[in-house]
């Protein structure tokens, strides 16, 4: 139950922080803190995803984990502009693996 909880505050914040409008204007030379606030808001999922390996690898493999991964992995694609095209295919195995949850619980 914490891993969803988890992922709720992790969307949550991100939805907070994440500009309404992205402005696309170009500059000649991009700075360095430019491109860092570019990928500022995966930071905290790569973290989370980082923290998840770990604990999944620590510990017996259950069917919550492909679950948690998945809403990770939404995250992170909804944080970067240039893999918003995988927000629908992430969120469907998501689905998926919840469904197979319930199946295996019923």
């Amino acid at each position: 139950m914490f891993w969803f909880i988890a992922a709720i505050a992790i969307a949550s914040v991100v939805f907070i922080i994440t500009p309404e409008k992205v402005s696309s204007h170009q500059d000649s030379k991009p700075s360095a803190v430019d491109k860092l606030s570019q990928h500022s808001l995966v930071i905290l999922p790569i973290l989370v995803l980082s923290w998840l390996i770990i604990a999944i690898a620590s510990a017996p493999v259950t069917h919550f984990a492909g679950t948690a991964i998945g809403f990770v992995l939404t995250s992170c694609a909804i944080a970067l502009p240039s893999t918003h095209k995988y927000i629908a295919l992430l969120a469907s195995l998501t689905f998926a693996s919840l469904l197979i949850e319930l199946a295996l619980y019923l």
